[in-house]
């Protein structure tokens, strides 16, 4: 049986060209990454990894998932989504920043343990952690 040309149309999408031209976007795109988990540019290296990240996610949910092709309650469906994990990693965010200073544990989570009150006569002296209040 041979297909109408509605039916071809219908079905083209992208081309294998095209597909091996984001594939090959991907790699390049992983091998960016992991160039720069090698640099050391301090925050800015997360904000780039990011960055990246994005780009990623974005070619394989255009392309890969099709995205490109379809509108309507597919992208409405895809920006409820994003919204969502925004809206959690803000408030996350937002609860780390507003806590009690001594329940962030510091670099050595070890380094400031709990003790007496007073020292005895075979226990040093603690100092107040960074940011207690004295």
């Amino acid at each position: 049986m041979a297909r109408s040309n509605v039916e071809l149309k219908e079905h083209e999408g992208l081309s294998l060209g095209r597909y091996a031209l984001i594939y090959v976007a991907l790699l390049g795109l992983t091998v960016a990454t992991y160039s720069l988990s090698r640099l050391q540019l301090g925050t800015w290296s997360m904000v780039i990894a990011m960055a990246i990240a994005v780009v990623k996610a974005s070619l394989v949910a255009l392309f890969f998932m099709q995205l490109w092709e379809h509108g309507g309650s597919y992208r409405l469906a895809v920006a409820t989504a994003l919204l969502w994990v925004a809206l959690m990693i803000v408030f996350i965010l937002a609860d780390v920043k507003t806590r009690f200073p001594l329940a962030i544990p510091s670099t050595s989570p070890m380094a400031e343990l709990p003790g007496p009150t007073r020292p005895g006569p075979s226990q040093p002296t603690r100092s107040a952690p960074k940011g207690a209040p004295q």
